[in-house]
């Protein structure tokens, strides 16, 4: 079943940022990196190092934007999520980009998941501006029979989603 805003909510550090959905809840942007590829075996992944993305104030805006030709991204949110056993996340794209011609999604977030900030992969197909703490994608949190907890590689580390 597919969890409502507040039960999402109780699961995110929120830091104070984003915002309640129907069922889910909006996550915004800390952070951009651009995705250099990879090389995924039997044995290992190896991912190439991300390249920082600057930010760039626009027409004396104090506000900072990322200014994004297209490509794939990776993106860190100012929210954190705790799995428990029974719980499996999903980020997602807001409706505003993609009617800017990008998605997000994330890989899936297993029960016992843990991380201080979430992050996810943008892949844009046309040029699109963001402006850091947008909201710009909603992490959904569906029920699941109980699971044995995550504990891999990636547990705890937001440069790699």
């Amino acid at each position: 079943m597919l969890n409502n805003a507040d039960q999402v909510e109780q699961l995110l550090q929120t830091n104070g940022k984003g915002a309640k959905a129907q069922v889910g809840y909006d996550l915004t942007l800390k952070e951009v990196k651009r995705i250099n590829g990879g090389t995924v075996t039997t044995r290992q992944t190896v991912v190439t190092p991300y390249e920082d993305v600057s930010v760039f104030a626009i027409d004396g805006d104090s506000s900072e934007y990322y200014i994004l030709a297209p490509g794939s991204y990776s993106l860190t949110f100012e929210q954190g999520v705790k799995l428990p056993s029974n719980k499996t996340a999903f980020i997602r794209h807001r409706s505003s980009i993609l009617r800017c011609g990008a998605t997000i999604t994330s890989g899936v977030y297993d029960p016992g998941f843990e991380v201080d900030e979430m992050g996810a992969v943008l892949i844009a197909t046309q040029p699109i501006t963001i402006e850091k703490g947008a909201r710009v994608a909603q992490i959904i949190i569906f029920d699941n029979s109980e699971a044995e907890l995550y504990d891999g590689q990636w547990q705890g580390n937001k440069d790699v989603k």
